[in-house]
């Protein structure tokens, strides 16, 4: 907006003054009877930047409307200054932050064109980096490149030293000055750089964290606009923006460093967990992904129960953190129960064989020995019935365990013939008389569902709390704090049946939602887990659309995971 200067003067000497104040001035100046104004001289009202109530004669006046022009500009300088850096601290985005910058100082200083380089590296590898261009009248090449960091160089000189430079015509640098103009950007594009002005940019502790060049001031005088050099006072206002520009730079690295950092943390996690659990390596980066992509598919949809949820980027990292950390706390949970692939371990389950076989032999020997008591005559048919009878019998056994053993729906019949383990014994080493599968075992493969015990599935299941203890011990960034809140909900059901808190619909996080649609979506799909297979495409779908039919998922966002075909990331249909 064009800065507009009042003055309030009795219209006698108004003549008089205009043809005094110059173009700058004349091209702002408003004329008023009265105050208030920005200078009032000889009228009634006040003035804000300069007054006298009565006139003080033209020489007088001429000064007080000079004097009080250049404090209005100050003012709109420092006002504007002000605005860049509100702008400048809540921009966190390091190539948006240059861009602004560029902006700003050209804006504030009247520049055609403007150009950002940050030193990078340390030491003796110092390097300069040509980061961001900007140019109203050409296309100047957008490519980040690396260059030495030397004096001979107009903002290598910048940077090196942090000594500003001001010229008035790059093309007409004085013959002792250290360094020199690079012709080669003006050779390709057409354009004539003149007017230069580069200052470093500087942090709070002094350190010079590189240069920022503007290049050519326009100034328009009577309907053209020609290049002009840059005065003290723009590199004056150059220096104070480029100071805020540098503590926003250096604030965007820091955090730049802290998000590395973090990204590192989790990427480690992630690798701890999967290491833990390695029939689930990739889940929790599959979940991740199906998760964000439901994200991003409430962010495209203007309309439905989330048309007016928008998630930020910053947020939408965050629910992928959540969701790459969401199992982690099973590093707190016994590796027995956590691979537990089948309802007994294997060695209980060979044991319990071998013990089946050891009964076998033992009736069979039991039998031969009571023969022999008793004078019965050798008989080879009798005797290999009575061995195939015992041989068949132990192998009805071990079938009916084997078949028991599995992580499948256990089926009526098999859960009936357990019944004729209860009671079978053998010869312990000790000579002792032991149940050939001990009452614990037995349990455990009268589990009806799946492969774990009730007491194994509430330990699978405290892996949820061991998530949120550890996660909430994380000093986590302001734009990262509902890290452990969504982690923590990823198991709950809207109906209140999940688990650990059994949280209810409404306290369930929206992020928590979709990652429970994420997280069953990818437990059926799964191809790599070594005691179940796979379940279809279109079976897995319709399972997630009996459960939110049943009210436990949330029926919007799964119609969106589908219309979307978000699952798509992982699987594809066959």
């Amino acid at each position: 907006m064009p800065l507009r200067f009042t003055v309030a003067v009795p219209p006698e000497h108004r003549s008089t003054l205009h043809s005094c104040l110059g173009a700058e001035i004349g091209l702002a100046l408003v004329w008023k009877d009265e105050g208030p104004a920005d200078v009032a001289l000889g009228a009634p009202g006040p003035g804000h930047l300069a007054e006298c109530a009565v006139w003080p004669g033209e020489a007088a006046a001429l000064a007080l409307v000079k004097a009080g022009w250049e404090r209005l500009k100050d003012q709109r300088d420092m006002e504007r200054l002000n605005r860049v850096g509100q702008a400048l601290a809540s921009e966190q985005n390091l190539d948006r932050l240059l861009d602004l910058i560029l902006t700003s100082a050209r804006e504030l200083l009247s520049a055609e064109a403007g150009s950002i380089y940050l030193v990078v590296g340390e030491g003796e590898g110092r390097e300069l980096l040509f980061a961001h261009t900007q140019n109203a009248r050409v296309d100047w090449p957008s490519e980040r490149f690396r260059m030495p960091l030397t004096p001979k160089a107009l903002a290598g000189y910048v940077a090196a030293t942090g000594e500003l430079v001001n010229v008035e015509d790059v093309y007409q640098l004085p013959p002792d000055v250290p360094y020199e103009f690079n012709r080669a950007f003006d050779l390709q594009t057409g354009y004539r750089t003149q007017s230069m002005l580069v200052v470093p940019m500087v942090d709070t502790e002094g350190a010079i964290l590189g240069a920022l060049a503007l290049i050519n001031r326009l100034e328009e005088e009577e309907g053209a606009v020609r290049v002009v050099p840059f005065l003290t006072v723009h590199a004056a206002l150059a220096q104070s923006l480029a100071g805020q520009a540098g503590v926003a730079v250096k604030n965007a690295n820091l955090r730049g460093e802290i998000e590395r950092l973090f990204e590192g943390f989790v990427n480690a996690s992630v690798t701890a967990i999967e290491a833990r659990d390695p029939v689930t390596s990739g889940h929790s980066g599959r979940v991740a992904d199906l998760t964000t992509g439901l994200a991003e598919a409430v962010n495209r949809t203007p309309n439905g129960p989330y048309g007016s949820l928008r998630f930020t980027d910053r947020q939408l990292r965050e629910l992928r953190y959540a969701s790459l950390l969401h199992d982690f706390g099973k590093v707190g949970v016994r590796e027995q129960v956590l691979v537990k692939a089948k309802k007994l371990e294997p060695h209980q389950l060979e044991l319990i064989l071998q013990r089946l076989r050891q009964r076998e032999l033992e009736e069979a020997l039991d039998l031969l020995a009571r023969a022999w008591r008793q004078g019965d005559p050798f008989d080879p048919v009798r005797w290999d019935g009575l061995i195939r009878d015992r041989k068949d019998e132990a192998e009805r056994l071990i079938h009916l365990v084997r078949q028991s053993n599995e992580p499948t729906v256990l089926a009526q019949e098999v859960a009936d013939g357990l019944g004729l383990l209860e009671h079978l014994h053998f010869t312990h080493w000790t000579g002792a008389r032991q149940e050939v599968v001990s009452a614990d075992d037995l349990a455990c493969l009268r589990i009806r569902r799946g492969s774990l015990s009730e007491a194994e599935r509430l330990e699978i299941e405290s892996h949820v709390t061991h998530t949120f203890r550890f996660l909430e011990r994380i000093p986590w960034t302001k734009d990262l704090s509902a890290i452990p809140d969504i982690a923590y909900a990823h198991h709950e059901r809207l109906t209140g049946r999940g688990y650990p808190r059994r949280l209810a619909g409404p306290d369930i996080p929206v992020q928590s939602r979709a990652m429970a649609i994420s997280d069953v979506f990818d437990a059926l799909t799964a191809q790599d887990r070594p005691y179940k297979g796979a379940v279809p495409l279109e079976r897995s779908l319709a399972i997630l659309e009996e459960e939110a039919r049943d009210g436990a998922l949330d029926r919007a966002l799964l119609d969106l995971f589908i219309e979307a075909r978000v699952f798509e990331r992982t699987v594809r249909p066959s």
